[in-house]
Order: C-alpha cells, then sequence, then structure tokens
C-alpha cells in the first residue's frame, strides 16, 4: 500500500537538511583546511622550524670605564682583544671536524676535541670558546682559513685591562680578574655572568660598580643544520662610568721620581747608619681642602701590565715590592709626632710660652734618663722653639705631666692610628697606652717623642699634618673625585668632602703651626724652596744596631705648603734613611713640581 504523500514529502525534507549540514561540515573542513594553508602558513612553518632548530644565548661584556688622574691623563682603560669561539652545529658549507683541527693547529697545544666532546655531551647547540686575546698572526691565519667567512667560528671583542703608565699607582689602582667562588654569590645577586670581568683589589674593587657597565644579550636560533636563522640583541652592552681621580699624573711622576733617586743618592753617598742601608720608603700628597690624594708613591714599586708574570719574583723580593707601604706600611713617626703632643697639652690648658730647661738630659727618673742632641737650643725652651729645634727634653717633661693616655687619644683625633678612609686596604696603625702589656713609666717618655709601641701609615701621617694646618679640620682622604658617562660627559657620581673637627682652633694649632714653620727654615733644602712650607721630621731608632752599638733610624717627615695659606700636606718615610733630614729633599721635589709649573 503507497504511503501517504504527507510522509514521502516529510522524509524528502529530512534528506535535504542532511544534505545540507552535510555541506555545510565539508564548507566549514575546507575553509578551515584553507585558512591553515594560507592564512597561517607562516606561523606553522615557524612552528615547524622551532622544532627543528635550537637557540642560544650569548653574553656581550660591556667595556669597563677608564680610569684617569684630574687632567684627563689615561691610567686604566680596556684594550680590545679578540676571544675565538666554535659554532655547535656546524654551519652549512663547513665541517666540524676539519675546523677543530684548524683551530687546534692555529692556536696550539689546546685539546679542542675533548673541550667539544664535554660541550655536547651538556648542549645541543651553542659556542665553546677555544682561545682567548688572539693575537694580530693568529687572527690573520683564521681569517685566511675561511672560518670566520663561513661560520664556523666567531670572533668575539671584548676589552682586556691595560695600563698605559703602569708603574703610576700600582698599588692603589689595583687589577681585575674573574669571579672567584667566594664572589659567585654576590655576583649572582647583582645579576652578572659566571665568566664576567669585575674589580679584585685597589679602586678597581672599590668602584667596581661604576666602572663594570652592564653587559648585553644576544640571542642565536639556529637550524639543525647548524645554518644562524636569527639573532636577536635582547638588550645591548653599556659601557662603564669613567672614573675621574683626585691624582695628579705629573705630581705622582715626579714624587715617585724623587723618593727613588733620594734613596739611590743615600746609598752611594751616605755613610754607614747614615741613610747607605736606605732600601724603601713611601710619600704622599694631600690637598688640605678636600682631603684628595694628589700624589702616592711606594719605592720599589712594579708595573701593573708585568703583575701577573712578575708575580712570583716581585713576591719573593727582599724589599716587597707589592707592599703598599703609603697604607699598609707600620713606622714609629719619631719627632714628628711632637705636634700631637703639643696639641694635647695646649687643649689641656699649658701655655705655649712657658719653658722646659733643656740640659741636655731628662733628670727626672733616676733608673732612666734619655737625653736630648740639642740641636740650636739648650736651657729655657718654650713650645715653638721645641718643635724648631725638636727639643726631646721639653716633650719628654710635657709628655710626662700629660701621661701617655692623653697625648695618644690627642693623636688619634688628629689622625694616627685612625682610619684615613681611603678607599683601599689600609693598616690601623697602634699608639702606646697605659694599659699595654710593656708599659712602664719610662715608655710615655718614648712615646711621646713618636717611639714606644707607637707605629702608624705615611697615610695617616699626611691626615695628621693637614688636620695641623686646618686648625684642627680632618680631613677624610679619597682618591675618586667624580665618575662621569663616556660617551655624554655627564656626572653620575661625584665625592663630597668629609671632615672632623678636633676642638682647638688658633689657640691650639697656631702655636704648632708657627714652630712647624721655623722649623722648615732650618732646613737648606726647605729653606730655599719656591714657597715658605712648614715641616717637622723625625729620627725613630730601630731595633738594628750598627758595629758600634748605635741603632739604625728611619727617616721620617710631615709638612705643608704654603705654611700661611696651605694647599697641601705632604708625608715622607725612608726605610734606614739615616734621620729626618734625609726626606727634606722629597719634599723639595713636590714644592718644586707642585708650585713652579
Amino acid at each position: 500500500m503507497a504511503k501517504p504523500k504527507r510522509e514521502s514529502a516529510r522524509g524528502h525534507g529530512r534528506i535535504a537538511v542532511l544534505l545540507v549540514l552535510c555541506c555545510l561540515v565539508f564548507l566549514a573542513f575546507f575553509a578551515r583546511l584553507a585558512w591553515m594553508q594560507f592564512a597561517m602558513a607562516d606561523h606553522y612553518a615557524e612552528k615547524v622550524a622551532e622544532a627543528s632548530s635550537a637557540s642560544y644565548t650569548i653574553e656581550q661584556h660591556a667595556a669597563r670605564g677608564t680610569i684617569t688622574d684630574r687632567n684627563g691623563t689615561v691610567l686604566a682603560r680596556d684594550t680590545t682583544v679578540y676571544d675565538l669561539y666554535l659554532r655547535v652545529p656546524a654551519p652549512p658549507g663547513s665541517d666540524l671536524q676539519q675546523t677543530v683541527q684548524t683551530v687546534q693547529a692555529i692556536i696550539g697545544g689546546k685539546d679542542v676535541e675533548t673541550q667539544l666532546a664535554a660541550f655536547c655531551s651538556a648542549v645541543s647547540a651553542g659556542e665553546l670558546l677555544v682561545a682567548e686575546s688572539l693575537d694580530d698572526e693568529s687572527m690573520a691565519v683564521i681569517y685566511k682559513a675561511g672560518l670566520v667567512q663561513n661560520g664556523a667560528v666567531r670572533l668575539a671583542a671584548r676589552g682586556e685591562r691595560t695600563w698605559p703608565e703602569g708603574s703610576l699607582l700600582p698599588h692603589a689602582l689595583g687589577f681585575t680578574g674573574a669571579i672567584t667562588a667566594e664572589q659567585w654569590p654576590a655576583a649572582q645577586e647583582k645579576g652578572l655572568a659566571m665568566d664576567s670581568i669585575i674589580g679584585q683589589s685597589g679602586l678597581e674593587a672599590a668602584y667596581d660598580d661604576l666602572l663594570r657597565g652592564q653587559d648585553g644579550q644576544l640571542l642565536i636560533n639556529t637550524g639543525l643544520d647548524g645554518a644562524v636563522r636569527t639573532t636577536i640583541q635582547k638588550s645591548s652592552p653599556i659601557p662603564g662610568s669613567t672614573l675621574v681621580l683626585t691624582l695628579d699624573a705629573d705630581l705622582q711622576g715626579a714624587l715617585q721620581a724623587a723618593l727613588r733617586d733620594q734613596i739611590l743618592h743615600l746609598q752611594t753617598t751616605a755613610a754607614p747608619g747614615g741613610g747607605r742601608e736606605a732600601r724603601a720608603g713611601a710619600a704622599i700628597v694631600v690637598d688640605v681642602k678636600t682631603g684628595g690624594i694628589l700624589a702616592a708613591a711606594n719605592w720599589p714599586g712594579y708595573n701593573l701590565n708585568n703583575y701577573r708574570s712578575d708575580y712570583s719574583t716581585l713576591a719573593a723580593e727582599e724589599t716587597a715590592p707589592l707592599l703598599d707601604r703609603v697604607f699598609q706600611g707600620l713606622y714609629a713617626p719619631g719627632s714628628a709626632f711632637k705636634p700631637a703632643v703639643a696639641a694635647a697639652a695646649l687643649s689641656a690648658g699649658f701655655d705655649a710660652s712657658d719653658t722646659v730647661n733643656c740640659t741636655g738630659r731628662y733628670l727626672y727618673y733616676s733608673g732612666y734618663q734619655p737625653g736630648c742632641l740639642q740641636y740650636g737650643h739648650a736651657g729655657p725652651v718654650d713650645m715653638r722653639t721645641a718643635l724648631e729645634h725638636s727639643c726631646n727634653i721639653f716633650f719628654y717633661d710635657v709628655g710626662r705631666r700629660l701621661g701617655v693616655d692623653a697625648f695618644s687619644t690627642m693623636a688619634r683625633q688628629l689622625g694616627l692610628a685612625a682610619s684615613t678612609g681611603a678607599e683601599v686596604n689600609e693598616a690601623s696603625g697602634r699608639l702606646t697606652w697605659s694599659d699595654d702589656e710593656n708599659f712602664q713609666a719610662g715608655l710615655t717618655l718614648m712615646a711621646a717623642i713618636g717611639q714606644g709601641n707607637t707605629a702608624v701609615t705615611p697615610a695617616q701621617l699626611a691626615v695628621y699634618a693637614a688636620t695641623l694646618t686646618n686648625y684642627g679640620q680632618r680631613p677624610t682622604l679619597h682618591f675618586a673625585d667624580h665618575a662621569q658617562n663616556p660617551a655624554t660627559g655627564e656626572i653620575v657620581w661625584q665625592y663630597e668632602p668629609q671632615f672632623t673637627t678636633v676642638e682647638g682652633g688658633d689657640a691650639v694649632f697656631g702655636p704648632i703651626r708657627d714652630g712647624m714653620k721655623r722649623m722648615a727654615q732650618t732646613n737648606r733644602y726647605l729653606r730655599e724652596a719656591p714657597v715658605v712650607c712648614a715641616a717637622k721630621t723625625g729620627s725613630p731608632q730601630l731595633a738594628d744596631t750598627l758595629s758600634n752599638g748605635t741603632h739604625y733610624v728611619n727617616s721620617v717627615l710631615i709638612g705643608y705648603a704654603p705654611a700661611d695659606d696651605p694647599q697641601i700636606a705632604v708625608a715622607v718615610v725612608l726605610e734606614y734613611g739615616g734621620g729626618g733630614s734625609n726626606a727634606t729633599p722629597v719634599l723639595r721635589a713636590v714644592l718644586d713640581e707642585y708650585f713652579t709649573r
């Protein structure tokens, strides 16, 4: 029996709907396929490329900042050198094994194959450092072999620290080096790469954050065939700041020459015990108005450019050229200490016109009666005269009445056995105190003329001299004046001078300045200087004795100039120098250089 027409039409409608739906599905499928093949072709090609490629990041080290003196003379800078990196995998057109053999032949003696095997076991792609600081000859051979041109290797420029005048200020400038295991945790916190170069000593270490700059990063993407596909500069390297010192390179050179020449002169002309045995010394010049260090010389010294290659020899030398005597050498100041005793006395109410009778021997103690050489004086001596002629008897008596703790306390306030504030490692020094294990009454007398247990650095002596001439304003020493952007010259950091006040003013420091000015006039070298200066010498005894039983002595000197309007303070120490007057030619050389150019 035939189906009703209504049911037949209903069935045909369902089929039509189904056909439409199928067409829509197929249409959507083909639309999707077309969209993937055409509209998204680049996207999926990129995905395929990513699946068949590798990426690695190259650290681009920033150039380290230059260090200059106050006038722009370069003291330390980065010189461009090139390191050789082997690319893994080898790019098209190159053979990795052949490249390795060629590189080994060029650099000689280095087992690149073993390095490569270890490298490939850790990463699938990257660059292996195979040679550092290539010379021009090796660079030429590498280019001639076509290794750079075909991409098998990469030559990376970097800065290597050099010193145009390597013998100028080597101890204070310091050196750079790779991060050590002990330094790595702190370096990580700063975001440094493991192969970063940082300051390891001296000013290089003290101002590393300014000098180091910021490293950049380059992202490299290679195919599995070794071909470089893309390079992306993730961050650009930013050079370190230029560090400008307070140092005057010309004055530094003159001071080093004067120190050397005077020691050599004494070795060839002085009598035994009078300086013939002089072997080393140190001297420093500071700006009394800012505390800036204008020059700091050690003799013997060394050349920073040869520091690493000569280290074993330098370390073994008896004269210890690696020792920074300016900041780490400890010496009894001898009579150069007497102004500190005078300051303590005046602060305690002593009158500068009060006298002590100098008879040539101090008779207060029956068991210990030290003497005085009475150079140019005898009988009643006031403070100015005692400083002028360095009367021991005056300071024995004043020191005994004050007590050792009183004048040692004043000495520390003036800068002796106290931190100078300079940016380099320094010895703390020591003074003589009543609670010292070896203390006895006679030790007060010796301490009052700068001996006893007292030992200070030349840098502390310079601070002390500057404080005396500044009427009690004690400067903090510093080498750096400012840092600036190397591209724009913009100042990015500026030192602010710092002073500590020692009470007393003209009432305390005026008579001392008068006495030191008069003392300088008793010496021919200083009397004939281009400006009137003030000074105090010292001849502290050493433990060593000559065959006749007399003691060897060092030469110690503090001074400043001009005497009435001081600009600079100076301290000099000559080991086995034969007496304080033997240091005056060094001070004279400073005055000639600074005030006559």
